[in-house]
């Protein structure tokens, strides 16, 4: 049985659409954005490890020159300790059960506010993460996937940092559109007949994923 990726495209979200309506966004940046839906039947980790394989595969055609980055952090203020400061984000997630297999260009950062931790990193991936992205992405939603151009300052994307929610994320959307990067978001939940990922970006890098 053929398994088929449904694509949803809206050129313009500032206009009503079937694949995201956020029309803040739009206002914040002060450009025009597209977006489009990569979606699956069903929502378990099977569905989404094969739509993010779909995805990685169209990148490599259509966008030879980028790169796909995950970009994911603690969404709970965690204790201040010995234990938290040694685990960081990668070994905090490890803990959890989930290892992410990226290169070594993995970063990550802190945030200390009244004596609690937020731990954000980001790590650039290659097919063979896609299993483990999904459980990571799954496990933890304060979480993105970035395509990027090669050059991508991912340091600046973590310097500004996100909280997972798309409605409240418009300065780190900003930064990575500024940078030429395309946002993508697990959308679905575990009950939902359909599940995937919607990606956010400039008219132009949203075209060629699209072409």
């Amino acid at each position: 049985m053929t398994i088929k990726v449904k694509i949803l495209n809206a050129p313009d979200i500032s206009v009503r659409n079937e694949v995201l309506n956020l029309r803040c966004m739009q206002e914040q940046t002060g450009r025009i954005l597209s977006a489009a839906s990569f979606l699956i039947a069903g929502s378990g980790r099977e569905s989404l490890s094969y739509v993010l394989s779909f995805i990685f595969q169209v990148v490599g055609e259509r966008m030879p020159k980028y790169d796909i980055w995950l970009l994911i952090g603690h969404s709970a203020w965690q204790p201040d300790t010995r234990i938290t400061r040694y685990r960081k984000l990668w070994g905090g997630l490890k803990a959890r059960g989930v290892e992410v297999l990226g290169d070594s260009r993995s970063q990550e950062i802190v945030v200390e506010i009244d004596g609690k931790l937020k731990f954000f990193g980001a790590t650039c991936l290659s097919r063979s993460s896609i299993d483990t992205v999904v459980d990571a992405l799954l496990e933890e939603r304060c979480s993105y996937l970035v395509a990027a151009p090669q050059n991508f300052d991912v340091s600046r994307a973590l310097k500004v940092g996100w909280s997972g929610e798309l409605s409240e994320d418009l300065s780190f959307f900003g930064c990575v559109f500024q940078l030429g990067g395309l946002v993508l978001k697990l959308i679905g939940e575990f009950d939902d007949f359909e599940s995937g990922f919607v990606s956010v970006g400039s008219p132009e890098v949203v075209g060629r994923l699209l072409d």
